[in-house]
């Protein structure tokens, strides 16, 4: 793995967020509920910097006008009823 420096600056961060999170574990049960707001704000940025891929992309479909089937874009006849497909 090489090492960039967006790493550092990922590896700071976490050790500024362990702290907090050790410190509001130990005010209670306030610092609970500040430890599970800290987590949740880590999981949303870590989101938001794009480190979780997003779905997959479907690839496109489209309707037969006889039965109403759900086809790819690309076929020429319906897979169900073997009607052609219309281009509308």
């Amino acid at each position: 793995m090489k090492l960039e420096a967006e790493h550092g600056v990922y590896l700071a961060l976490a050790a500024v967020v362990c702290v907090f999170f050790v410190l509001f574990a130990f005010m209670g049960p306030v610092g609970w509920i500040l430890d599970v707001l800290l987590v949740l704000a880590v999981i949303k940025l870590a989101d938001w910097s794009g480190l979780f891929p997003g779905p997959p992309e479907r690839p496109p479909k489209r309707n037969c006008s006889e039965c109403g089937a759900r086809n790819a874009s690309d076929a020429d006849s319906c897979e169900y009823c073997g009607e052609p497909l219309s281009d509308a």
